[in-house]
C-alpha cells in the first residue's frame, strides 16, 4: 500500500523538499548536515533537532533490514540498531519532496554465485560478486550468500538447488554465459526445472547492446524455481550490473508473482 509524504519536522518544516545524502562514513545527511532519519506519524508530538523527522498519515510497521521507497527514488533502510543516529540509513540518495509516494519494501534475500574457473583456484580476484552486492540494495536486498563455483554445470546446478532449498527470493549467477566450450551456466540452470522467463535474457541483450554490441553474444537466461528467481549474467563486472540494472525494476514483482506476497506495492519499483 502506497502512502504519502506530509512534510518534515524542525528547521525543515517549512520546506517542500530536501536532500538526503550519506557522509564519507556511510552516516545520513540532510541537505549537508549530519542528522538521523526517523519516520513519524501526524500528530506524534515534537522531534529531537538532531533527527529529521519523515511526517506520514501513519507509520507503517516494518522490521530491521527492510526497505522504504520513496517515488522520488530515495531508498531507506530501517537499521538494526536505533539510537541518535535515527532509524533509517541511506541506501539511495536524492531529493525527497512533500507529497512523494512512498510504499515499504521487505528485504529479499539475494544469492550471489560467481562462476569462473580461475577465481575458484584463487588466481584471478573477484569484481562482479562484490559489484553486485553493492547493486541489489537498490531492489531491497541483500547478500544473504555469495559464492563461487568452477564452470562445471553440475557444481553449478548443485550450488544453486541448495541456495533454492535454504530459501532465497533471487540468485544471481554471474559469470559462464558466453559460447566458448567451458561456458555452461545457461545449461547448468535450464536444468534446474521450474518456468523459464525468456523476457529477462531478451531485454538484458537488447538494453546493453546499446553500449556493447557483443552483448547479443551472451545467453543469459532466467528461470523461477520454487519460489526463487535465478538470473544469469555476464562474468564481467560492467556487464554484470549493467544487466542487473536493466532488470532490476521487474525483479521484486516477478518474487511477489513466484512467492504469492501481496504487500509491497507491487509492480510499482521504478
Amino acid at each position: 500500500m502506497k502512502r504519502r509524504v506530509l512534510g518534515f519536522s524542525g528547521r525543515f518544516r517549512d520546506r517542500p523538499l530536501v536532500y538526503i545524502h550519506n557522509d564519507e562514513e556511510g552516516e545520513p545527511l540532510v541537505d549537508g548536515s549530519s542528522l538521523g532519519i526517523v519516520l513519524a506519524g501526524a500528530g506524534e508530538g515534537e522531534i529531537k533537532e538532531d533527527l529529521l523527522g519523515i511526517i506520514v498519515p501513519e507509520v507503517p510497521e516494518i522490521g530491521p533490514g527492510d526497505f522504504l521507497r520513496f517515488s522520488d527514488g530515495v531508498i531507506l533502510k530501517q537499521r538494526h540498531e536505533t539510537g541518535t543516529k535515527g532509524s533509517f540509513c541511506v541506501v539511495s540518495k536524492g531529493f525527497l519532496s512533500v507529497s512523494s509516494l512512498f510504499c515499504p519494501w521487505t528485504a529479499l534475500g539475494v544469492g550471489i554465485l560467481t562462476v569462473s574457473d580461475k577465481g575458484s583456484r584463487g588466481e584471478r580476484r573477484d569484481t562482479s560478486g562484490p559489484a553486485l552486492e553493492k547493486s541489489v540494495p537498490s531492489i531491497g536486498g541483500f547478500p544473504a550468500k555469495t559464492g563461487i563455483v568452477p564452470d562445471e554445470a553440475e557444481r553449478i546446478s548443485e550450488m544453486i538447488r541448495e541456495w533454492i532449498a535454504s530459501g532465497l527470493d533471487i540468485i544471481l549467477v554471474t559469470g559462464g554465459t558466453g559460447i566458448s566450450p567451458r561456458d555452461v551456466t545457461p545449461e547448468a540452470v535450464r536444468s534446474l526445472g521450474g518456468k523459464e522467463i525468456p523476457g529477462i535474457g531478451e531485454y538484458m541483450r537488447w538494453k546493453t547492446s546499446f553500449d556493447n554490441e557483443r552483448s547479443i553474444l551472451s545467453r543469459s537466461v532466467a528461470v523461477a524455481c520454487s519460489g526463487t528467481i535465478v538470473v544469469t549474467l555476464p562474468g564481467s563486472e560492467r556487464g554484470a550490473v549493467q544487466c542487473f540494472n536493466s532488470i532490476a525494476p521487474v525483479l521484486r514483482h516477478a518474487v511477489e508473482i513466484v512467492t504469492g506476497r501481496s504487500g509491497d506495492c507491487a509492480g510499482s519499483h521504478r
